[in-house]
Formats: structure tokens, sequence, C-alpha cells
């Protein structure tokens, strides 16, 4: 149970924290990203509205001619080359080209008309290709450009991702258009790089998490391992104290019978000593389980003949009673655990089935493996509400309080089944179709 305690702690401390770190990488990366759209965005309207004064003296591309100077393509300063050459009009073109980005946030710079790399397609009315300009970028050549073109065409998009582009159209309204793609393939290599270390930077993170956890948790879990130390020593003791009286209770109201002869007295007196007998018993069992570890007394066995025997024992006193016995066990399943406690499950559960089930309805009892072995044992019942289902494992619950101390139930029974089927990592359920049935699955 304290091992189950620390692994649901452990388990719920790193999803917690699973769940922060992926929030915080999600928003990091989602604001680097929205960061990068909006500022290359901004560079292709830049470089639609200038590029062509963008262009260095002399520089006669193939989308019309620029200032006059030097170079085609060229992004160097002709300087001594051209006797033309103004530096003053090269200062005024930058305050004329940034004039309209001045603003808080932009990530245009007087240098943006050097760094930037792009290529622009001119389309005719018909969207056919007329022109194209790549004299500012080395990567593509005028036939990758067309095809760019064509999927951007395909896409009926009007801005973009394609590739390490990002592009924009821009139509005009004589019905032409023009597209403008800038290269982003140092933001889209550098959004790839943070990404890369958001996730590597978490799972160190989280490793180192894990390992701070798990030795902490066991300091952490000690107060409610001393509590349950605490609370299974008293039962254990308070057991063995009780068995004592009992005893004694039991054998004086024997020699009162042999002298004197039973009588209703002595019979309630019989009765209720067996019962809580029986009630000592199960809460030491009870304290016992949760103590041991299942790994020092497991065994691999043959569940299937184990089941039978224990089913078996209790056809005699089903048939009596005039109800019918059903079983569907399926022969060869191997299972490696404790076969007392297994035995003791099914005696549990078929002496709950005797005990409750109403008229001469059918108690069945399945065995099965697919995925999983599973043990289901149902049958007829008195009218139980479907809320109260999940209540019946608890110690000492009566759905009934009236009808358990006419069938001598003491309440702990189905608690005792619970735990042996987690002891085994198991999982048992009570279900009810149709409120008047109940049947009691185990999955292991």
């Amino acid at each position: 149970m304290i091992r189950k305690l620390r692994n649901n702690f452990i388990r719920v401390m790193l999803l917690s924290l699973l769940i922060v770190m992926i929030l915080l990488i999600g928003i990091i990366n989602v604001a680097y990203l929205i960061n990068f759209w909006d500022q290359a965005y901004e560079t292709i309207d830049f470089v639609e509205e200038n590029y062509l004064r963008m262009r260095l003296p002399g520089d006669a591309g193939p989308m019309g001619p620029g200032i006059p100077g030097t170079m085609e393509g060229s992004w160097q300063h002709p300087e001594d080359d051209d006797d033309d050459w103004d530096e003053d009009r090269d200062d005024e073109l930058d305050t004329h080209l940034f004039s309209g980005f001045r603003r808080a946030g932009s990530a245009l710079t007087p240098d943006t008309r050097y760094e930037t790399s792009f290529f622009v397609v001119s389309l005719g009315s018909d969207g056919a290709v007329s022109e194209t300009d790549h004299s500012y970028i080395a990567s593509v050549s005028e036939e990758d450009i067309e095809k760019y073109a064509k999927k951007v065409l395909a896409s009926g998009k009007e801005k973009g991702r394609l590739d390490y582009f990002m592009y924009k159209v821009f139509p005009s309204d004589d019905g032409t258009s023009k597209i403008v793609a800038v290269s982003c393939y140092q933001q889209l290599r550098q959004f790839r790089l943070l990404l890369s270390v958001c996730i590597l930077a978490g799972l160190l993170y989280m490793a180192a998490v894990f390992a701070l956890v798990w030795l902490m948790s066991r300091r952490i879990t000690r107060p409610v391992e001393e509590s349950i130390q605490k609370q299974r020593q008293f039962i254990t003791d308070a057991g063995h104290e009780l068995k004592t009286p009992i005893t004694i209770i039991k054998a004086n109201n024997e020699v009162l019978q042999m002298q004197n002869g039973p009588n209703q007295w002595s019979r309630s007196i019989e009765n209720q000593a067996n019962r809580l007998s029986s009630l000592v018993q199960s809460l030491l069992e009870l304290s016992r389980l949760n103590e041991k570890d299942i790994d020092d007394i497991s065994e691999e066995f043959d569940l299937s003949k184990t089941v039978t025997e224990a089913v078996e024992t209790f056809r005699v006193p089903v048939e009596s009673d005039g109800k019918i016995l059903e079983t569907a066990i399926e022969e060869g399943i191997r299972f490696k655990g404790s076969r007392d406690e297994m035995y003791r499950l099914v005696s549990l559960l078929m002496d709950n089935a005797c005990k409750y089930s109403t008229d001469r309805d059918p108690i069945r009892v399945a065995l099965n493996k697919h995925h999983h072995i599973t043990l289901s044992v149902s049958n007829s019942c008195e009218h139980i509400d479907e809320e109260k289902l999940g209540h019946l494992f608890e110690r000492f619950y009566r759905t009934d309080e009236s009808r358990s101390r006419k069938t001598g139930g003491s309440g702990i029974g189905l608690s005792v089944v619970q735990a042996i089927v987690e002891r085994h990592n198991g999982t048992v359920t009570a279900s009810s179709n149709d409120g008047n049935s109940i049947q009691f699955t185990a999955v292991f």
C-alpha cells in the first residue's frame, strides 16, 4: 500500500510538471513563431513597396531600371567606380525606405535591404508568369521560381509559407498581381534549434526532478506509512487480545449447555461468539494481507484447477437450497501468485453469492483469458442502487442493516476480496445491469 502511495505521488508530481513544461515550451515556441511571421510579412511589405528603389546605381534588373549606378544584383557601394555617385543621396534613400517602419517593435533597420534575400514574380491577368526577378537571391533559379509561383497559385492562399520562403500575393487593379517571397532559412533554422533546445532542456529537467522526487518521496510519505503501520499493529494486537476472551466465552457456554441443556440464551451466546470470532479472524486476515509482500509467497500454479476446486465445495449447499450453479471455467490458465489467497478469493465470492442470491436464479462463475485473466461471479439479489455498488468493498459497509444481520455478514469479506486482488496487481469491480442482479469481476 505504501509503495502504491509513493508511486501515485511520484506519478502525480511528474504529470503536473510535464503539463507545465509542455505549456511553457509551447508558449515560448508559439510566441517565437508569431513574432517570426509578423517580421516576415513586415519585410515582405517593405520589399514590395521599395525593392525597385533598393537597387544600387546602374542596377537594371529584369523588372526595370533602378537608380543609376554600377553592378547588377550587387549590394556593394561603387564608391570610386562612379563619379556621379552621391553618398548623400544614398543616405536619403535609406531615410526614405525606412521612414514608414520606424515604430516600436519593428524588425526593420537600414541594414535590412542588405540582409534580405527575396524574389519577385509578376503575373498577368490570366495568372501566367510574365516576369521574374531573382537578382537578390542566389539559392534558386528562374525555373525554381516559376515552380514556386505555380504552387502558390494552386494553393489559392494570399500569404503563407512554401519550403523556407514566406510569401505574399499583391493583386493590382488591372487584374495583374505580384508575388513577393522572402527567404527565411536562417529564422526557420533558429526556430528548429530553439525547439530542440527546449525539448532537450525539458527532458533533462524532468529527469532531474524525477530523481529528486523519488529520493524525497520516502521522507514525504513516512508519516503516512507510520500511521498505517500503527493502525495495522493495533488491529493485530486487538485481534489477538480478543481471541482469548472469545474462546473462554465459547468454552463456558458449552459447559453451561452440557450442564443445563441448550436454550435460547445459550444459543444466542454461541451465535454472537461465533460471529465475533469470525469478525476478528477477518480483521486479522485483512491486516496480514496488507503487511506481507506478495513476492515472498508467489508461485506459478494452475488457476483453472484452483477456481474449480473452490467452486465445487459450494455445489452441495447451493443445490440443497434449490439453486443452480453454472460454471464456465477455461482450462489450463496458468497464474503466478498465491494459490491459497486465490482459493480464498473464490470462496469469499461464492459465500457472498450463496448468502445474498434470491429465488432460484443461477449463480454463475466464469474464468477466461484473452488479453487479461478475468474471473467473474454473478447472482440475483434484492434491489440495489447503482450508487451503492462503489461502496461494497468498504469495511463494515452494509446496503441493508437488517438483511446483513440476518445472513450473518460482517462487512469484511469483500474488503478481503479487494485486498487479495490488489495484491496480485488486479482490479475488482461490482456491476448491475438491472438493479436486481450483481456481478463481481476481477481482472488480472
